[in-house]
């Protein structure tokens, strides 16, 4: 079944089971159920990214937003596999619909995503309970999205000219604010690592998790600059540049492990490259390649 072949009905219609969905299809798919019931229904979205939904109404439907995050805290809902199915099957709010928006949550790869819907498909067996899994067509490849929609039944909006980004901030088209920033073509390297063009002064919290989200399909863990996208503008950008420096210098590291790669056994070369792509250790990454080349 591909992206774009529409389903009928409403409701959890393919044999109980949890469709990958884009927001736009999801809002028609609600808007319709909520129509055929004579009562107020409750959904649920379980995200990373809470301040997404700050202004989301959908009418007839009580929203209630869990934050997944890997920062503790009171109301939280740890970001692992295991917490986001625990709390779908618990169902403590009652929820007669969930919106799971966190597709990476074991970790950013075509193949992580895959894993991640299959186990979905597993547990989230509840016929009362719809479950849909919001996903952002723009921001992932034709052959990627083919291959999870053979793995998960997909829904499309009335208007498959809608993306999540249309709708996501006051309810507004934004798709001239919401363009992917430039990238330095000549930068890129045989790992898929670039170094992006900075963001610029006064940037945005939509370009910051744009940005964010380019950074982990390169591999990289920039979970410590999720709590940016909820302060205020100047802590936001002092959050980023420091960031933006260790993922800069984390791609030059890299660039070099794979000169010397040769000089080094294969788990050195493993272990530096995993250092660097959970930005920790840079000087010790730098200090042993520095090292090798004399």
């Amino acid at each position: 079944m591909g992206l774009n072949t529409p389903l009928t009905g409403w409701g959890m219609n393919v044999d109980g089971r949890p469709r990958l969905a884009s927001l736009p299809a999801i809002k028609d798919e609600l808007t319709r159920e909520s129509q055929e019931r004579d009562r107020v229904q409750r959904l649920r979205i379980i995200t990373r990214h809470p301040d997404r939904y700050a202004d989301f109404i959908l009418e007839g439907w009580s929203i209630d937003v869990g934050w997944c995050t890997p920062r503790p805290g009171q109301d939280r809902i740890a970001y692992t596999a295991d917490a986001v199915v625990q709390d779908v099957q618990d169902n403590v709010t009652k929820a007669t619909a969930y919106v799971i928006d966190v597709l990476d949550v074991l970790g950013p790869t075509s193949d992580d995503i895959a894993r991640w819907l299959l186990r979905l498909d597993d547990t989230c067996t509840n016929p009362d309970v719809d479950v849909y899994i919001l996903i952002d067509t723009s921001m992932h490849s034709s052959h990627d999205i083919a291959r999870w929609s053979s793995i998960t039944p997909t829904l499309s909006p009335q208007s498959e000219h809608s993306t999540a980004s249309d709708v996501l901030v006051h309810g507004v088209s934004t798709i001239a604010q919401h363009t992917t920033p430039a990238v330095n073509d000549d930068s890129v390297d045989t790992n898929g690592l670039r170094h992006l063009t900075r963001l610029p002064a006064g940037f945005s919290v939509d370009a910051l998790r744009r940005r964010i989200l380019q950074w982990r399909r390169m591999g990289f863990d920039v979970s410590d600059l999720e709590s940016a996208l909820v302060q205020d503008a100047e802590e936001r950008e002092q959050m980023y540049r420091h960031v933006e420096a260790r993922v800069r210098r984390a791609i030059d590291l890299d660039r070099q492990l794979t000169q010397f790669a040769g000089q080094l056994t294969a788990t050195d070369v493993e272990h530096c490259r995993f250092r660097l792509r959970q930005l920790t250790g840079l000087d010790d990454v730098a200090s042993k390649l520095s090292s090798e080349h004399v």
